[in-house]
C-alpha cells in the first residue's frame, strides 16, 4: 500500500505528495502497536537511519529559522512540514516493512499513467505542453516523468530475478519507462535531459559493465539510437526545443535578447550578486524578490527578471534566500544519500544493486533538475524527494528483524 501510494499519487492525483506522506504515516501507525514499536526500536539500525533522520529534521529547522529571521514564516512552514513529516515517515516505514514488488509495480503504473495523460493533453485537449496538477506544471511534470522512466529501467534488474513472472515484470516496467519518456518529451521540459549522460553512467556501473563486451556495445548503441530517434522525431518537439535553447544562449551572450535560458543565466548572475552582499543570512523568502527588483532598478540585471520569486537553481536559491545553512542543507540532501547508495552499485546481489542504482538515480536526477529550476523551493519537491528517498534508503539498509 505504501509503495503504491508514493509512486502513483504524486504525479497523477492533485496534492498527491501530501496524500502519500499521510498514507505512509497512518499506515505505519496502524502497524506500530506496543510490541512492534518496542521490537522496532531495538532492531532498527539507527546508526544508518540517524543520519537521514537528523538531515530531515535539520532541513525543517533551517526553513523555520530563516522564516523567523526574515518574517516569512508563512512561506517557510509548508517547506518545513514536508521535511518533518518525512522524518516521521522514515520511522513509520521501518514499522511497516514495505514490499519491493509494490514499488516497481507503482512506478510502472505511474509511468503508463503519465504517458497516457500526456498524450491526451497533447492530442485530445490540444495543449502545447503536457502538464500535471498544480503546482506540478510542465517542468515538474516532465522531469519527474523522466525520473519515473529511468527508475523503471533500473527495475529490470530486479524483474529478471522474479523467476516465473520475470517476463511479465519486464514488459510492465518497459511500458512504464516508455510512458514516462513520452510524458517528458511532450512536456517540453529541457532541463531534465541533462541527467541522461549521468543516467547512462549509472546503468553502466550497475549492470552493463558485467555484460560480455559485444552485448555491452550493443546495449550502448541501442541507447544512443533511442535518444537520436526521440531527438529527430518532429512530434516529440525535442529537436525544436534544443535548437531554441542554443539560440537563446547565443542571443544572451551577444546581448541582443534573452529567452527562458538567457533569463535563467541573468537570474543566476543576480543571485550571485545578492549572495556576495549577504552570504551568511540570506534575504528570506520575501526579501529575495524585493532585492532582485532593486537590482533591476539599479541596472544590475535586465528588466522584468525581478518578478520571479525563486532563483531557478536549487543551490543558488537555497543560498540567497536561506543563507549559508540553507546551502549546507541542500548539499547534504544530495551528498548523504549518495554516500549511502553509491557502494551498492557494485553489490553482488542484483536486487540490492537495483535499489542502490535507483537511489543514485534519484539523487543525481534532482541535482540535474535543480540546475535549471528550484525544485526544493516547493513543498512538492521536498515531499516527493523525501518519500522516494526514504523507501530506497530502507530497502538498501536492510529491514529490521521482525522477530523479537
Amino acid at each position: 500500500m505504501q509503495a503504491i501510494a508514493i509512486t502513483i499519487l504524486p504525479l497523477l492525483v492533485p496534492l498527491g505528495y501530501w496524500l502519500a506522506l499521510m498514507i505512509i504515516i497512518l499506515w505505519g501507525g496502524l502497524a506500530w502497536n506496543k510490541r512492534q514499536g518496542w521490537c522496532h526500536a531495538k532492531q532498527t539500525n539507527w546508526h544508518d537511519d540517524g543520519f537521514l533522520l537528523a538531515l530531515l529534521l535539520g532541513v525543517g529547522t533551517v526553513e523555520i529559522m530563516a522564516g523567523a529571521l526574515h518574517g516569512s514564516l508563512r512561506q517557510a512552514l509548508p517547506l518545513a512540514a514536508a521535511a518533518w513529516l518525512g522524518a516521521v515517515a522514515l520511522i513509520m516505514t521501518r514499522a511497516v516493512h514495505p514490499r519491493p514488488s509494490a514499488w516497481w509495480a507503482g512506478l510502472a503504473l505511474s509511468g503508463l499513467g503519465v504517458g497516457g495523460w500526456a498524450v491526451w493533453q497533447k492530442i485530445g485537449v490540444g495543449l502545447t505542453r503536457a502538464t500535471g496538477h498544480p503546482p506540478l506544471h510542465s517542468i515538474f511534470f516532465g522531469n519527474l516523468s523522466l525520473l519515473t522512466a529511468l527508475l523503471c529501467l533500473v527495475g529490470l534488474g530486479w524483474a529478471w530475478q522474479q523467476q516465473s513472472t520475470k517476463f511479465l515484470w519486464v514488459a510492465l516496467l518497459l511500458g512504464g519507462s516508455v510512458g514516462g519518456c513520452l510524458a517528458s518529451a511532450l512536456s517540453g521540459s529541457r532541463g531534465g535531459w541533462l541527467v541522461l549522460p549521468l543516467a547512462v553512467w549509472v546503468f553502466y556501473r550497475s549492470y552493463m559493465y558485467r555484460w560480455q563486451p559485444k552485448w555491452r556495445w550493443l546495449g550502448m548503441c541501442f541507447v544512443f539510437t533511442v535518444i537520436v530517434l526521440v531527438y529527430v522525431t518532429p512530434q516529440s518537439g525535442v529537436e525544436k526545443r534544443m535548437d531554441k535553447a542554443v539560440a537563446e544562449v547565443r542571443q544572451y551572450i551577444d546581448g541582443t535578447d534573452y529567452g527562458s535560458v538567457g533569463a535563467r543565466l541573468e537570474m543566476y548572475r543576480g543571485a550571485l550578486w545578492l549572495i556576495w552582499e549577504r552570504p551568511f543570512l540570506g534575504y528570506g523568502h520575501q526579501g529575495y524578490q524585493t532585492a532582485m527588483q532593486e537590482l533591476e532598478v539599479r541596472g544590475v540585471i535586465s528588466p522584468k527578471l525581478g518578478n520571479y520569486w525563486h532563483a531557478h537553481n536549487d543551490l543558488l536559491d537555497a543560498w540567497v534566500r536561506r543563507g549559508g545553512p540553507g546551502l549546507l542543507m541542500v548539499l547534504c540532501l544530495y551528498l548523504v544519500p549518495l554516500l549511502r547508495f553509491l557502494p551498492g552499485l557494485r553489490a553482488e546481489n542484483p536486487i540490492h544493486r537495483s535499489f542502490s542504482a535507483s537511489g543514485v538515480l534519484l539523487v543525481i536526477s534532482f541535482m540535474s533538475f535543480g540546475l535549471s529550476y528550484s525544485f526544493f523551493a516547493y513543498p512538492a519537491g521536498i515531499a516527493l524527494y523525501t518519500i522516494w528517498l526514504i523507501f530506497l534508503w530502507v530497502q538498501v539498509s536492510g529491514k529490521a528483524s521482525q522477530n523479537c
